[in-house]
């Protein structure tokens, strides 16, 4: 006579066993698809509106910031006009903008003559940088038609190209500014003079008005702005 509890008992296990041996499956199949998740910029963070208006409005902070004080923290110089006006006219560039092997750009950390001069620099450097993020700052400036002319914009800092958030401010530079940048052979060019004896990068938008009685005092309107991805 056949034991019927046994084979009860036998096929029981096999079900049990089975069972687990499918948990098993499906568990390191979970795990693998798990290990195997590709985590972009566009995964969350910046994708996100709420993040994206937070990280603007950080950035537009730290513009006015770096226009309405008067200075770095730590040593009393540096806004945006004096910024935009950092131009070393015997090196056609802005004032030791080589350094740390970036040629012609500022790079991004605190080690820089952006980040130890003037205020931007510093809170970008605070604020972005030291949290791995990346960002860019370009000066746009006006055409003779009164129009932001970003086909011959100029990067003070330069980190690459990337879906980003921007934010901009606008500086006005007079006849009479001159350029900024430390020695007696700079501070004594204006930015008309520099532009035509050199290179710096913002061109007039206005009649030279020395030429013309009728011609404006403004020299030009440069949009500082900042992207940040």
């Amino acid at each position: 006579m056949r034991d019927t509890s046994q084979s009860q008992t036998d096929r029981g296990q096999a079900y049990t066993l089975e069972g687990f041996v499918s948990a098993m499956i499906v568990l390191m199949a979970v795990l693998f698809a798990l290990q195997s998740v590709v985590i972009t910029p566009s995964t969350g963070g910046l994708a996100d509106r709420t993040a994206q208006a937070q990280l603007e409005q950080e950035a537009q902070d730290a513009l006015v910031i770096g226009a309405t004080t008067n200075g770095s923290v730590e040593n009393g110089t540096g806004d945006l006009s004096t910024l935009v006006r950092y131009w070393n006219d015997s090196s056609n560039e802005f004032h030791n903008a080589s350094e740390q092997d970036v040629e012609f750009y500022y790079n991004a950390s605190n080690d820089t003559e952006l980040y130890q001069q003037f205020v931007l620099g510093e809170v970008l450097s605070d604020r972005f940088t030291d949290r791995g993020l990346s960002y860019n700052v370009e000066l746009v400036s006006q055409d003779k038609d009164g129009e932001f002319d970003t086909e011959n914009s100029t990067y003070l800092v330069y980190q690459g190209e990337s879906e980003a958030v921007t934010a901009s401010y606008t500086v006005t530079l007079l006849e009479s500014d001159n350029l900024t940048a430390p020695g007696d052979e700079n501070r004594n060019v204006s930015v008309r003079e520099a532009y035509e004896d050199g290179e710096y990068p913002i061109p007039p938008a206005t009649d030279d008005p020395r030429e013309n009685d009728d011609a404006s005092e403004i020299y030009n309107v440069v949009e500082v702005r900042v992207a940040v991805w």
